[in-house]
């Protein structure tokens, strides 16, 4: 294929893709988190931060009723404030390798975006900052398999950065497809 060829098969490709998340109501943040508040999690050792306004609050995990013939990553509903809502294992939709620290149940973090809701569980809420676009640097997953687009770029260098997603992605292709 000639690179003429492959630039029109890129934006192509990302045409499909803007179209796609607008039609689930999903707005495409183009990596912009500029004064931006981020709830940052962790789950399997990992650290990530999503947008804060997404965040309806914390609660330590409630019983879980799983139901039949869904994705590995739902794990199932709660009754969460009188709704019932998904819950959404991150370690298996972002397909992480570490595992769950023994004896540690972990916690809920409730998000909404657009009249979907959902619930991740993490394994502890770690703090809420705010981040400027000069801090969040560009970032491909150390890991294999993440979802596309739900990555935005990570926080900090070294051993330890905080990956930042994109909070609206997140719930909407991990509590609907």
């Amino acid at each position: 294929m000639t690179d003429t060829g492959e630039s029109d098969l890129q934006d192509w490709l990302q045409e499909v893709r803007t179209e796609y998340w607008e039609r689930l109501g999903v707005p495409d943040s183009g990596g912009n988190v500029a004064g931006c508040t981020h709830v940052l999690f962790e789950v399997a050792g990992v650290c990530f931060a999503v947008e804060a306004p997404l965040c309806k609050g914390v609660l330590r995990r409630p019983r879980t009723t799983r139901l039949p013939g869904l994705p590995g990553h739902l794990l199932g509903v709660s009754g969460i404030r009188g709704e019932v809502v998904s819950v959404v294992d991150p370690r298996l939709f972002l397909s992480l390798t570490g595992e769950r620290p023994v004896g540690q149940v972990g916690f809920l973090l409730l998000i909404a975006h657009n009249g979907v809701k959902a619930a991740l569980w993490v394994d502890r809420v770690v703090d809420v900052v705010n981040l400027s676009a000069d801090t969040v640097l560009a970032a491909e997953a150390p890991w294999a398999h993440l979802p596309e687009g739900i990555l935005l770029g990570q926080w900090g260098e070294g051993d330890a950065p905080v990956f930042v997603l994109d909070g609206a992605r997140l719930l909407t292709a991990s509590a609907v497809g």
